[in-house]
């Protein structure tokens, strides 16, 4: 199917993966057409005032080093408002066995680049960190096809590097199972520096001497950038601007192809964006294609919740340091990890307030986070959380709990060709295109890239002129 800048397309889903589609193609001249089932644009970027506090209820920064976002943010006029993180306080520890361990000091993800800070660490045994230091002079040989991160970090440095390093700090930000989780979906980059030297150790070694050379020319950004009225902020502007194409409050009951033209709830339009969570979307090709129907099923997920606690400051009598903490696999609680969220970023704490964010998943919080009340989720996470940080007061001043029931899609072993398959049903379908956190990426500057990527594609693809 050619594609032509006059095209209708209906874009199915309101998060940052729809609306970010929206905005590129309607910069070529397209049509879109927003459908959201709820009143809300915006998906996880929600953000919330409390007791002068701005707390977040999904994602609380970009990641620097992925620009797609930041970019859509400078096109939108939001440059004024990017927020750096707080670097100079940008340490965190984790939890194993019930105390908090600083991360060692000198590590590049989980990959040591200092000796000292990996023999001196209380996390490891000695045979774990002897396991850690001899990467170097191992000979690492990948499997053939996919590998799991599991299997991928233990080749490397073992099992308790990956119990108490990289699972707490990677499986945490897919919040699966490393036992599961598509290396080639979701660290590509680790499996490069495998590819070309070798040593992990060695391979980011060459990284950092890069980026310290950066950083002595005064070009190294904050790890993280936030935005300072709320990561809602970025798909508000997207709304604002897009604000005659949405649609509120419409959920999509009907899809359906006749020849070149799509019907969505029986309206006409060239093509379709997915935008939606593939299990969500699954239905909507039972008639039309079974097998899409089958494919979207086959996506795992796994449900998590934040729970924002604001504090007064003044009883807290030993306040932490750091960005926050994240628990050792496997979990023996709800409590997966917490951000300090004033240590973080400037401008989130009222003076004389205090707030931490606790995150909230696993096997242990599953089914409370489905069907439980609030004080169902809330209550075994809280106790977790005083149990290792006494220094909280037993009650908060206030608190909010946002759940994502099913909202975390897996990158389970075999992902990218999961949506190789699926592409090549849209190719067939024609006019069909999926985007958003379940496909290629779950970060927003994921998402953001995938829609740019789907609208670039359409304008190398348009019809010659006539």
């Amino acid at each position: 199917m050619s594609s032509s800048p006059s095209e209708t397309v209906a874009v199915l889903g309101g998060g940052i993966a729809g609306l970010s589609a929206a905005w590129y193609l309607r910069k070529q001249g397209r049509h879109p057409a927003v459908f959201e089932a709820s009143e809300r644009f915006g998906g996880k970027m929600i953000s919330r005032e409390l007791e002068g506090c701005l707390l977040e209820g999904g994602p609380d920064s970009l990641l620097t080093e992925k620009p797609w976002a930041l970019e859509l943010c400078r096109e939108l006029g939001l440059e004024h408002e990017l927020l750096p993180s707080n670097d100079h306080q940008r340490s965190f520890s984790i939890l194993h066995h019930g105390r908090l361990h600083p991360f060692p000091a000198g590590c590049k993800l989980f990959i040591p680049q200092k000796v000292t800070p990996i023999l001196t660490t209380p996390l490891l045994t000695p045979l774990g960190k002897l396991r850690m230091l001899m990467e170097p002079f191992l000979r690492h040989t990948p499997p053939e096809g996919d590998e799991s991160l599991a299997d991928f970090t233990r080749r490397h440095f073992g099992q308790q590097a990956l119990d108490r390093l990289a699972g707490p700090l990677l499986g945490g930000i897919y919040g699966g199972d490393p036992e599961d989780m598509s290396m080639s979906a979701t660290f590509p980059r680790l499996q490069t520096l495998e590819r070309k030297h070798g040593s992990l150790v060695q391979g980011m070694s060459s990284m950092m001497r890069e980026a310290r050379a950066r950083h002595k020319a005064g070009n190294a950004p904050a790890l993280f950038t936030s935005l300072k009225s709320g990561m809602r902020a970025l798909p508000d502007a997207l709304a604002a601007q897009l604000e005659p194409t949405l649609r509120p409050k419409t959920p999509v009951h009907r899809l359906e192809k006749n020849g070149d033209t799509w019907s969505v709830n029986g309206e006409a339009f060239d093509r379709v964006v997915i935008a939606l969570p593939a299990r969500n979307a699954a239905p909507l090709f039972e008639t039309l294609d079974p097998e899409c129907t089958r494919l979207l099923k086959e996506q795992s997920s796994s449900s998590s919740a934040t729970l924002s606690l604001v504090f007064d400051r003044e009883h807290i009598e030993c306040p932490p340091k750091g960005f926050g903490f994240m628990a050792s696999h496997p979990l023996r609680t709800a409590l997966v990890g917490c951000t300090w969220t004033g240590n973080k970023f400037d401008h989130r704490e009222a003076p004389d307030r205090f707030v931490c964010r606790a995150f909230i998943g696993g096997p242990h919080a599953a089914e409370a986070i489905q069907s439980g009340t609030d004080e169902e989720v809330v209550a075994p996470a809280f106790q977790a959380l005083r149990d290792i940080c006494p220094f909280l007061p037993d009650t908060p001043r206030a608190q909010w709990l946002q759940r994502w029931p099913n909202g975390n899609p897996g990158y389970r072993l075999g992902h990218l060709d999961w949506v190789a398959r699926l592409e090549q049903r849209a190719t067939t379908l024609g006019g069909l295109h999926f985007c958003g956190s379940g496909y290629r990426g779950v970060s927003v500057s994921d998402c953001v890239k995938q829609a740019r990527d789907l609208a670039d594609g359409l304008e190398k693809r348009k019809a010659p002129p006539a």
